[in-house]
């Protein structure tokens, strides 16, 4: 997926890649952002599961950022006041994955893991 932000206070919402078994296993972020100033916004925050702190991220350019896709790791992207470019790419779990895609055929419902957003015990300041 190739993202862009347009710089207008464009962030995204607190979620997790994965909350409902589709097969996403580890989520790969790569920032294509020359020049980045932390004045410009845009940090990713994630939020690691168990942990009371929140991981700060700056998009800066030739970062590759590594985390698991599952409710381990909730994260947002905070507003960005410059143009933000991303790439990210998904490592899927082949069984996870043909489950996923056996039960979208069937109409199953998807049920959606515990804790699949930022529902930190503390302040995502």
């Amino acid at each position: 997926m190739v993202a862009c932000y347009p710089g207008d206070g464009t962030g995204y919402v607190c979620h997790v890649d994965n909350p409902n078994g589709d097969g996403r296993c580890i989520t790969c972020i790569y920032y294509l952002n020359k020049d980045w100033d932390v004045q410009h916004g845009g940090l990713l925050q994630i939020y690691p599961e168990g942990h009371n702190v929140v991981a700060n991220i700056e998009p800066l350019f030739d970062r590759l950022l590594i985390f698991w896709s599952d409710r381990r790791n909730p994260h947002e992207v905070k507003p960005a006041y410059a143009t933000r470019y991303a790439i990210t790419v998904w490592y899927f779990d082949a069984k996870e994955r043909t489950e996923a895609k056996e039960k979208h055929r069937l109409g199953e419902p998807i049920r959606p893991s515990p804790r699949t957003s930022c529902d930190s015990p503390f302040p995502s300041a």
